[in-house]
């Protein structure tokens, strides 16, 4: 998030700064052309009406879908107060690293201005709901991951039959058909060398959703095999 602010910055000054025409836009905005920063503080106005800001979020839509780059950008910075608020909602809830949650919430916002129509009526609603969902949804995966492995750590040190160390016992799940190579290479990356999801998903070529849910579905297959010493599960 930090670096779309800056670059938003940076496209808001200089003499070719960004701007939007508010004349032609109507709505009860101001009847002159407004560099973007301008503009965004204007929506972040209680006094703002929602006829005005949908106007602007059409035209970012359209923007961003004819003019990817850099009207994307452009479109987040507008929606990073909404973000944030987002981000502070949930962090306590969210038992992995920050940055991944703002990751999730900010992947979320654009999955929805991709799809987003641009003749919707309240379209900033749409776009922050959908940034709000994916929030949830990450702290419900996220949160059934921890619980996961702590049930692997359980069962490995109490009550496993195939108790042994970590990687022995990852070796034996694979053998036994309880996971793929590529989920027990997933699994001893991230959950037992501790690297970071990001560096999983950009070695993998998904994203860290994907990653997220793999990790999910992995660690299910192991609990069940660690519980029965067998692939049945």
């Amino acid at each position: 998030m930090d670096v779309i602010e800056r670059r938003f910055l940076a496209l808001a000054s200089g003499p070719r700064a960004l701007t939007l025409d508010c004349a032609a836009l109507g709505c009860g905005l101001p009847a002159a052309v407004k560099p973007i920063d301008e503009v965004r503080v204007l929506l972040l106005k209680r006094q703002t009406s929602w006829v005005t800001k949908n106007a602007v979020w059409r035209d970012l839509v359209r923007r961003a879908h004819a003019t990817p780059d850099p009207w994307t950008i452009v479109a987040a910075a507008m929606m990073m107060p909404g973000l944030k608020h987002i981000g502070g909602k949930f962090r306590s809830r969210y038992p992995g690293d920050r940055n991944d949650l703002d990751s999730e919430i900010l992947e979320g916002f654009l999955q929805a201005l991709d799809l987003a129509d641009d003749g919707a009526q309240k379209v900033y609603g749409q776009l922050y709901w959908a940034a709000f969902r994916r929030a949830h949804e990450a702290c419900n995966r996220e949160v059934r991951l921890a619980m996961s492995r702590s049930e692997l750590d359980d069962t490995v040190v109490t009550s496993s039959p195939v108790a042994g160390h970590p990687d022995l016992v990852l070796a034996g799940a694979m053998l036994e058909g309880a996971v793929t190579p590529a989920q027990a290479d997933l699994v001893s990356d991230v959950l037992l060398d501790h690297d970071e999801r990001s560096v999983a998903a950009e070695r993998l070529g998904i994203s860290r959703y994907q990653v997220s849910c793999r990790l999910d579905s992995a660690t299910r297959h192991l609990a069940g095999y660690l519980k029965t010493g067998s692939s049945a599960a």
